[in-house]
């Protein structure tokens, strides 16, 4: 169920994405054809600009009918949501500690609870969505129970390696990727944003009195900052390195101090770190 989600959150994430920089990238071509078009006189550029509008504007209204933005954030939250109580079952933590009556039962509720709000707002299960073991509870897997079935130590070091461990490597690596893309973009907008300012101060002063080539690098630099904003590079990297920072305490924490009696709360805690609602929330406070 974790995997058919995460790979329909991937694949509407990158056409998400790809329709962003389609519409922006013919915004900028089409504002290329309007400043040439104003140079040589030409009607054929004019018209070829006129065109390139209208696509970006019928463009905007494929996204807004395809709704890959609203359908990507869906599934994954569904992926996370599924991921995270198999975690909690298989560890015997948040709702499932050690001692709990019914915890296959439980699980099915908990999943059912977490997905419902989903539903409402348009997110459909895929139908290879669920495991076909158990005809009751086939979302649980076999390995999930084996998992359940060990000793506190045991449980306690796969979550630690499997779990705690993989996704400290996994926001270290994304807070790197987004700071060092931040960085890239800001450079090159800044860069964009002088040029315009050189080709006004040009044009101003008679230097270039033929040419005006501030508008089309002002429309370059725009849609530097509007991509900037649509993948979320500064405020991605200040929460993944909080997030990053607040785990490596929680690893420790689950480590050596952590008694069974508080395990279940311990886990519930560090689940909660690892949430995107979680991450949306340190995203606001990093743009």
């Amino acid at each position: 169920m974790f995997r058919s989600n995460d790979q329909w959150a991937l694949n509407r994430q990158s056409e998400s994405f790809r329709a962003t920089k389609a519409q922006l990238a013919l915004l900028l071509v089409a504002t290329g054809c309007a400043t040439l078009a104003d140079r040589f006189n030409s009607h054929v550029l004019t018209a070829l600009s006129a065109l390139l509008y209208g696509l970006t504007v019928v463009t905007g209204v494929v996204i807004q009918r395809r709704r890959a933005r609203a359908h990507w954030q869906a599934h994954r939250d569904a992926a996370e949501i599924v991921k995270s109580l198999a975690w909690q079952y298989m560890v015997h933590g948040g709702p499932f500690p050690t001692g709990v009556p019914d915890p296959e039962g439980l699980f099915h509720q908990q999943l059912e609870e977490h997905l419902r709000p989903l539903r409402r707002i348009g997110w459909r299960e895929p139908s290879e969505g669920r495991q076909t073991g158990d005809p009751r509870y086939p979302e649980i897997t076999r390995a999930m129970r084996t998992v359940r079935v060990q000793p506190f130590a045991t449980r306690r070091d796969i979550y630690l390696r499997d779990r705690v461990l993989d996704q400290l490597g996994w926001y270290s690596g994304r807070a790197v990727q987004a700071h060092r893309a931040a960085a890239t973009w800001s450079m090159l907008t800044v860069l964009l944003t002088l040029l315009a300012l050189s080709a006004a101060l040009a044009r101003s002063t008679g230097i270039a009195a033929n040419w005006d080539l501030s508008g089309l690098l002002a429309a370059a630099a725009a849609t530097g900052v509007a991509w900037m904003e649509t993948r979320r590079h500064h405020p991605l990297s200040y929460a993944h390195e909080l997030v990053r920072e607040a785990l490596e305490t929680q690893r420790i924490v689950l480590a050596t101090s952590a008694p069974e009696g508080q395990w279940s709360q311990t886990v519930a805690d560090t689940e909660q770190l690892m949430s995107p609602q979680h991450t949306d929330w340190l995203a606001r406070f990093g743009g």
